[in-house]
C-alpha cells in the first residue's frame, strides 16, 4: 500500500516538473514573439516617419519648383513680332470678346492669342479642372489641350490631383461633394481657382493674373 503511495506521489512530482518546464518553454516563446512584435512595430512606426518625411520633402521641392517656374515666365521676354516689348501690359480687357454682330463671345471655343511667356506658363504648370458642363469641359479641351479635365462627378479618382499646381473648379453643374472632394484632394501647394464664367478668355487671364 506504502508502495502504491510512493509511485502515485512520483508521478504527481514528475508531473508537476513536466508542466513547469512546458510554461516555461511557453513564456519563453511569448518573450520571442513579443519581441519581433515590437521590431515590427518600430519597422511600421519608422516608414510612416520616413514617408511623412519624403512627402514634406516634395512638398517643398514641388513649391520651389512652382516658384522658379513663376519667375521664368515673369523675366523671360516675350518674341513678338508685333513689337510689343517685354514688360509692355497687355491691353485691358473689361468685357468679353465679341463676334462680327457685336455679341458677346462666352465660351467660344477660338484659343485665346498668347505670348511665348504665356504659353510656357500653360506648358509648364499642371493644371486641373473639375466642374462644369461636359459641352464647356469639351471647348476648353480644345482652347486648353495641356489641362486635365475630371469631370463634374465626385467619383474621380482624388490621386489624379496628387501632383496639380493649379485647380480650376467650376461651378456650373457640379455638386457640393464634387467640390469639396477637389479641394480636400488638392495639395498644399496647388492653387484652387473657384469660377463661374464659362468665357475661356476671362479664365486664361485668372489663371495669369497668379503670376503677376
Amino acid at each position: 500500500m506504502a508502495n502504491s503511495r510512493e509511485k502515485k506521489t512520483r508521478n504527481v512530482f514528475t508531473e508537476k516538473a513536466a508542466l513547469e518546464q512546458e510554461i516555461a518553454a511557453l513564456q519563453a516563446k511569448l518573450e520571442e514573439q513579443a519581441a519581433k512584435l515590437a521590431d515590427c512595430r518600430r519597422e511600421i512606426e519608422d516608414a510612416i516617419v520616413a514617408r511623412i518625411k519624403q512627402r514634406d520633402e516634395l512638398d517643398a521641392l514641388r513649391e520651389e519648383n512652382r516658384q522658379l517656374r513663376r519667375r521664368l515666365a515673369l523675366y523671360e521676354p516675350p518674341a513678338d513680332p508685333a513689337g510689343v516689348h517685354a514688360g509692355d501690359e497687355p491691353p485691358a480687357q473689361d468685357e468679353p470678346p465679341a463676334n462680327a454682330a457685336g455679341v458677346p463671345v462666352e465660351d467660344s471655343p477660338a484659343e485665346p492669342a498668347r505670348t511665348r511667356e504665356e504659353q510656357e506658363f500653360f506648358d509648364s504648370f499642371r493644371i486641373y479642372v473639375v466642374g462644369g458642363t461636359e459641352k464647356w469641359q469639351k471647348k476648353a479641351a480644345e482652347v486648353f489641350p495641356t489641362m486635365h479635365f475630371l469631370g463634374s462627378e465626385k467619383n474621380f479618382d482624388r490621386s489624379a490631383l496628387a501632383q496639380a499646381d493649379y485647380v480650376i473648379i467650376n461651378t456650373n453643374a457640379v455638386s457640393h461633394a464634387c467640390t469639396e472632394k477637389a479641394k480636400n484632394a488638392a495639395p498644399k501647394s496647388a492653387s484652387i481657382i473657384m469660377t463661374s464664367n464659362n468665357n475661356l478668355h476671362l479664365l486664361q487671364r485668372k489663371l495669369l493674373e497668379t503670376i503677376q
